[in-house]
């Protein structure tokens, strides 16, 4: 579980690599940014756009999208792409790492495990390949879909 100050660490980094490029950090912008370290939900587009509109009505759908393009230009945000639905964003921990896939709700949980020590390196001295990041999922069902399963076949 992140902490206050962990949050507050994450918005600054996101901050700062984006004035680096010039970017002004404007209301709405920062309201993309906040929501994104925060979430452990793993937003999509859609998401984000919804919950910042909240606080900023006239957002448009386009900046968030150019904020989203912004970040991971900037290595500060993790795209999560599937092929059957909208991408999800990872602005807690914009590093590879291994993700828990929900197959009837598409929940998205970070999965703590240890990468193999050097394992980039051994890939690329057996493939030649210059080996930059992963991605690894598990796909199952959730908690609280097996409970809502439980529920509907005893019911």
């Amino acid at each position: 579980m992140a902490t206050g100050s962990d949050i507050q660490q994450r918005l600054e980094e996101m901050r700062a690599a984006l004035v680096k490029r010039g970017v002004v950090i404007t209301p709405k912008r920062a309201k993309v940014l906040e929501i994104l370290a925060t979430s452990d939900d793993h937003p999509n587009v859609g998401d984000l756009h919804t919950e910042v509109q909240r606080w900023h009505p006239s957002t448009s759908l386009a900046t968030v999208y150019n904020t989203i393009e912004l970040l991971k230009e900037t290595g500060q945000v993790l795209e999560l792409e599937f092929s059957a639905a909208a991408n999800r964003y990872d602005g807690r921990r914009p590093d590879s790492h291994p993700h828990l896939v929900c197959l009837e709700c598409q929940r998205i949980d970070d999965l703590e495990v240890p990468e193999p020590e050097g394992i980039f390196e051994a890939i690329g001295a057996e493939t030649g390949y210059e080996v930059v990041r992963q991605r690894l999922d598990y796909y199952g069902i959730c908690p609280n879909c097996q409970k809502k399963r439980e529920s509907r076949l005893s019911g």
